[in-house]
């Protein structure tokens, strides 16, 4: 009786699993992005942008029942070398506000309005001035599953930069 409990107890767990699983929606979008959203929240991988200069802006969002996170990541599309700052708003946290610049993706788009984003020193540098940890890195190998955003985005606006691999 025992073992029919756990059997029952788990061919439970997995047709909920399973339920979750059926109402997972994904949508392409332009310029390399996409959209998941299920019953647990939303990733949303927004359209490359043209940064200028040979840099693409990779933009990224989750959502969830503890709230918002989103990261963004200044690519060189000719050297692989990227920048990327991120953050969370969690709901628990949500009486401080947001800080004076808006959220992340706001701040972003101050500096490209500004000028003063496809510039990797100038970039860290506004970064660091409002309060955004910095992470730097390299583009894995070109042409493999977790380079293929980045890759896309370069092939999209920056195609000769496309040529090694």
């Amino acid at each position: 009786m025992f073992r029919t409990a756990i059997l029952t107890t788990l061919v439970t767990a997995l047709s909920v699993t399973a339920v979750f699983a059926d109402n997972q929606v994904i949508k392409q979008l332009k310029a390399c992005g996409s959209e998941a959203t299920n019953s647990f929240g939303r990733h949303k991988e927004y359209p490359i942008t043209n940064e200028g200069s040979g840099f693409t802006g990779v933009q990224t969002e989750e959502e969830d029942a503890k709230g918002t996170t989103e990261r963004y990541s200044l690519v060189n599309c000719a050297t692989r070398k990227l920048v990327q700052i991120n953050t969370s708003y969690l709901l628990t946290d949500s009486s401080k506000g947001l800080p004076p610049q808006g959220d992340l993706f706001a701040f972003v788009d101050m500096l490209r309005k500004q000028s003063r984003l496809a510039n990797e020193a100038l970039f860290k540098t506004n970064a660091k001035t409002y309060g955004y940890p910095i992470t730097e890195g390299a583009l894995p190998k070109m042409y493999t599953d977790k380079a293929a955003r980045a890759d896309c985005g370069c092939q999209l606006y920056y195609p000769e930069t496309m040529t090694g691999g």
